[in-house]
């Protein structure tokens, strides 16, 4: 008996082919010339995240050692006063409260930074009119001119 060679393949049919994803790139940042007042406004904002950065450092430090005293007087047979276990809630919760604050001044800081970076910083985000250097001065991240902020607050 003669043995058969096995049937070739038949070619697949080529599906469509979906076209190459290529790697985009990130556009190069413009080079912004930043002014006296934008530099110093950078150190100002620079000098504020640094130390809500701290801040925030002391407070997760705090909240762990809360958390530890926590953990060490559930396994003991010496039992706390409410009164003592209220207490440790409210701190806790207010360092929880003071530390999202924090955390949003620390945001609203970075978002001044990378508008420096951008050339936009002092521009107001509702009407694009430049936000006054005292309020600046006041308040460094300030993204509203003061019209645009009282017309927000009402």
């Amino acid at each position: 008996m003669a043995v058969r060679a096995a049937p070739k393949p038949k070619p697949k049919a080529k599906k469509a082919a979906l076209p190459a994803r290529r790697k985009v790139a990130p556009a190069p940042r413009k080079l912004v010339k930043l002014s006296a007042d934008d530099l110093k406004f950078r150190d100002l904002l620079v000098a504020e995240r640094d130390r809500l950065e701290q801040e925030l450092r002391e407070i997760e430090t705090r909240t762990a050692r809360m958390n530890e005293t926590e953990r060490a007087s559930e396994l003991s047979a010496y039992e706390d006063h409410p009164a003592d276990l209220a207490s440790e809630t409210f701190e806790r919760e207010k360092d929880l409260a003071i530390g999202e604050s924090v955390e949003s001044l620390l945001n609203q800081v970075n978002t001044a930074l990378e508008k420096i970076e951008r050339g936009t910083f002092g521009i107001c985000d509702a009407c694009r009119r430049p936000i006054k250097k005292a309020r600046l001065q006041a308040i460094p991240f300030a993204t509203l001119c003061v019209d645009c902020q009282d017309q927000l607050e009402r």
